[in-house]
């Protein structure tokens, strides 16, 4: 009796298991906000390589179908990948002053860069000589990750986990 009930509940589970992924998706048709600063909407399901679009926090997309952690979405048109991770099922709106995401403009800055306004003028008083400013330019940089896969390929960097996201 063990040998015929262990193997159907392994098999019970597994198939729980697959059934939870396949739920963990959301269906073609959802539309889903863009949660992450910026994000490129990908040509492929790859972090390197061309992007299609670019989008920003707030930017309403509509799922397609889903490949692993990838999305592929429709914007505006076009249709490209987008990592799970970027998206979300909430409705993003943002004002004047708002992340968007429910959290205070201090704690978007302290997650971006490290220091909530306080925190960097408390920094400043203390560090009278610092600047900010190349901090700012590095910010503000933004790369084609065609160019980024590129780097990849001439500098002879393993690709392996850029690629497709997942270790």
């Amino acid at each position: 009796m063990r040998r015929i009930l262990l193997p159907g509940i392994v098999a019970g589970a597994l198939l729980a298991l697959s059934a939870g992924v396949v739920q963990s998706s959301p269906p073609a048709g959802t539309t889903l906000s863009i949660r992450s600063l910026n994000a490129k909407l990908m040509a492929k399901p790859q972090f390197l390589g061309p992007s299609v679009a670019s989008l920003r926090r707030g930017h309403r997309v509509t799922m397609v179908k889903a490949q692993g952690s990838w999305y592929l979405v429709s914007f505006r048109g076009r249709q490209g990948w987008v990592h799970r991770n970027r998206v979300t099922k909430k409705v993003i709106k943002l004002k004047s002053g708002d992340t968007g995401t429910g959290t205070s403009r201090g704690e978007a800055e302290l997650a971006g860069r490290g220091f909530s306004p306080k925190t960097e003028e408390t920094f400043k008083e203390k560090n009278p000589n610092l600047d900010f400013n190349a901090i700012d330019k590095i910010q503000s940089y933004d790369v084609d990750p065609n160019s980024t896969e590129q780097f990849y390929v001439n500098g002879g960097l393993d690709t392996k986990y850029s690629k497709g996201g997942e270790k």
